[in-house]
């Protein structure tokens, strides 16, 4: 009998063990997977936040070479040197900055040993891309090629007018190994991995581990054009995204890398990290180490034959597959933050690009318009009178520009909360009343009707009577500047559930449907040709939100593409 307990409990024992070891093989072939997949996953991040920044990077150097040439129309080319100096020093990553004049010659630039002044762009067959500018007129940049000083570099140029007139092309050399230094040498650990980048011809750009690779083709010069590397890199240079795996033909080593496509201006790029697939195994083992030593621990405890043992098996089986959860559980986690950084960033530099964009045009506008009066006035045959008309030209556009400022600086108080109301009683029909003689001439000028309806004994709110006054003048100027000449604008105010309620109507444009949840953004403006002859910065209506949500009041807006718009507001 007891011969047969023994048999019993050696064949539960045994059971017990293949049973155990079975379960052992399946939980790690899935963490395993799992543990390879977020890995992936999490070195495409990590590319794809490398590239957005080498794309913020290049095109901030396009848009400050753009407002360079823009600068220097009117400037002779002995007198931009001093410009080229300032925007050298200022900026890194340009190699060289230069003009060439339109006869194809280099006649300007710094540094001056590689500048190649004097060069004729023509006579040594180079002024391809010079030519296409000045036909197109249009900004240009060039496939990256070796520097004389050494590395590789790409060219930025940008037609210079003056007036109809091409004077010639104000152009950048702008140095890789800035960007590869700046965006690319700290991506990965050292021993860990490598960062590498790439043409779409598929050039190395930069190479942390292979530096001698450089300017250099990767297929024939690193691998063979069948090797599974060679797939990787063509995948590359179609501009797609992913990882994939493949040996290196020297070591026979098995890596992974994982690329993201680098798009600036007309160029296509492509940035990658290449990892050891061991990095993977070392997770991996960690482990599945552990589990190894729980199975050898349980299988030990079985051996001596408790059956209550066998429960803290149960135990420590839950215990590791929580460590696995958690192991999973915390790289997700670090996926999601990497992807939301990433997302900000691309947010950050929309965001950037549209202050540029705005702020460079509404100070060069007024500027421009300045310096034009500046000189008629200086014109020793100008009347009186001309000198006068110039001279209300030169206030109006300084009135401009400090508008321009003041509005900044009311978008970064309410953006920081320190917006500050002096918050008395406020009859909004005087409020409604002074804002209308501030617009009225606006309305005169463009035969717009001005259709103002308020109620008697039209209640008072709590409020700062300055900032309303201001909103209802940006409403109603925003209305005019969107309603065509013979229109008509009605201003109604009303009490409304122990709230007042304001509501400026226009027979306007109107807005599209997809548009209105845009509105109150800074720096948006609707997207069609009379927007656009209308100009302005596009602050006027987060300022209006801004004010109203500080006063814990409501705004909003009511529209049909082509029938007008209604903007109102309600205040306690």
């Amino acid at each position: 009998m007891k011969s047969d307990n023994r048999v019993v409990i050696l064949v539960i024992c045994i059971t017990l063990i293949c049973i155990v070891s079975f379960l052992g093989l399946k939980t790690h072939g899935e963490v395993e997977a799992i543990v390879e997949e977020q890995f992936n996953e999490q070195q495409l991040l990590l590319t794809r936040q490398s590239a957005a920044r080498i794309e913020s990077f290049l095109n901030e150097k396009i848009v400050l070479i753009e407002v360079l040439a823009a600068d220097l129309s009117d400037v002779s080319p002995e007198n931009m040197t001093s410009r080229f100096i300032q925007v050298y020093h200022r900026s890194s990553g340009f190699s060289s900055i230069g003009f060439v004049n339109r006869t194809g010659v280099i006649v300007a630039g710094y540094p001056i040993e590689y500048s190649a002044i004097g060069l004729d762009l023509k006579a040594t067959n180079r002024s391809g891309s010079f030519e296409r500018a000045k036909v197109s007129g249009k900004t240009y940049t060039t496939n990256p090629v070796l520097l004389v000083q050494g590395g590789v570099g790409s060219t930025i140029g940008v037609p210079v007018y003056a007036g109809d007139e091409f004077k010639g092309v104000i152009f950048a050399i702008i140095e890789i190994s800035t960007i590869s230094e700046r965006f690319l040498a700290d991506v990965m650990p050292v021993g860990h991995g490598y960062a590498y980048m790439t043409t779409k011809s598929g050039r190395s750009l930069y190479d942390e581990a292979h530096s001698e690779l450089i300017g250099k083709k990767y297929i024939g010069n690193f691998c063979t054009n069948n090797s599974s590397y060679a797939n990787i890199l063509r995948m590359q240079r179609q501009g797609n995204e992913g990882t994939g795996y493949y040996f290196d033909e020297t070591s026979g080593e098995r890596w992974i890398a994982a690329y993201t496509p680098v798009v600036w201006h007309d160029r296509l790029w492509s940035v990658a990290t290449s990892v050891p697939a061991s990095e993977v195994d070392l997770l991996i083992r960690s482990v599945y180490a552990k589990q190894m030593l729980f199975l050898a621990t349980v299988i030990a405890i079985i051996l001596v034959g408790s059956f209550g043992l066998i429960l803290m098996f149960s135990r420590w089986n839950k215990t590791l597959e929580a460590e696995v959860k958690s192991k999973t559980s915390d790289l997700i986690k670090m996926n999601k933050e990497l992807a939301l950084a990433n997302a900000r960033l691309k947010e950050l530099d929309n965001l950037k690009s549209e202050f540029v964009s705005m702020v460079s045009h509404e100070l060069k506008t007024p500027l421009a318009a300045m310096k034009t009066s500046a000189q008629v006035m200086g014109m020793a045959d100008a009347s009186e009178e001309t000198r006068e008309e110039m001279q209300d030209i030169i206030i109006r556009n300084i009135d401009r520009q400090t508008n321009l400022v003041n509005d900044l600086l009311d978008l970064s108080r309410i953006e920081s909360g320190r917006l500050r109301l002096n918050c008395e009683n406020v009859a909004l029909d005087a409020v409604i009343a002074d804002s209308i003689e501030t617009v009225k001439q606006a309305a005169v000028e463009k035969d717009i009707t001005l259709d103002v309806e308020l109620p008697v004994g039209l209640p008072s709110v709590k409020g700062d009577r300055e900032k309303l006054i201001r909103v209802v003048i940006n409403i109603t100027n925003n209305a005019i500047k969107f309603t065509p000449r013979g229109g008509k604008i009605s201003i109604k105010a009303r009490e409304l559930n122990g709230q007042v309620e304001v509501r400026v109507s226009d027979t306007g444009i109107g807005i599209a449907a997809e548009e209105l949840a845009k509105v109150f953004e800074k720096f948006y403006q609707v997207d069609n040709t009379l927007a656009r002859e209308a100009g302005g910065t596009g602050l006027g209506l987060a300022i209006c939100k801004g004010i109203i949500d500080a006063h814990k009041g409501q705004i909003w807006v009511q529209s049909e593409l082509g029938k007008g718009s209604t903007f109102g507001f309600r205040l306690n």
